[in-house]
């Protein structure tokens, strides 16, 4: 095996480990109150963690990749690259739109705990951004299933 490709299926390997015990403690780890309404497994926060640590390495190896991609074809393709620059400038903007077009009104919770700005904007910001760029995946699909027709 290759000294490039070890690296990475040892981090993918040791990452599908981690999830797995996270995963068997969260559903066989028991629960808070199992005379409860609604049941909440014990190891409910460490699943949350987990699921944010790798939501922030997917997004810090995607911010690296397009980097690198960029820094690389620039050289050989300065009209590709420019076009893979504005759209990662493109989705920047969407993402800084979305953040401060979101809703911030408080949500009635059953602890009655108030939620901060900066996470209702986030979730705000996350719902948008899902839909809008499910339509624009949509769109474009559609148009180029069109355009190929024609």
């Amino acid at each position: 095996m290759q000294k490039t490709n070890l690296i990475p299926q040892i981090a993918l390997a040791v990452m599908l480990a981690i999830s797995v015990v996270i995963g068997l403690v969260f559903f066989f780890g028991g629960d808070v109150d199992p005379n409860a309404e609604y049941v909440e497994p014990n190891f409910t926060g460490a699943l949350l963690n987990w699921a944010y640590v790798l939501i922030g390495l997917v997004c810090f190896a995607t911010v690296i990749a397009a980097v690198m991609g960029f820094i690389t074809s620039i050289q050989s393709d300065p009209k590709s690259a420019l076009i893979g620059l504005g759209s990662m400038v493109a989705l920047g903007l969407l993402l800084l739109i979305t953040y401060f077009a979101a809703d911030t009104h408080q949500l009635p919770l059953a602890t009655g705990e108030a939620q901060s700005e900066f996470d209702l904007r986030i979730s705000g910001m996350c719902i948008v951004s899902a839909f809008l760029l499910a339509g624009i995946a949509s769109f474009v699909a559609l148009f180029g299933w069109v355009l190929k027709r024609f």
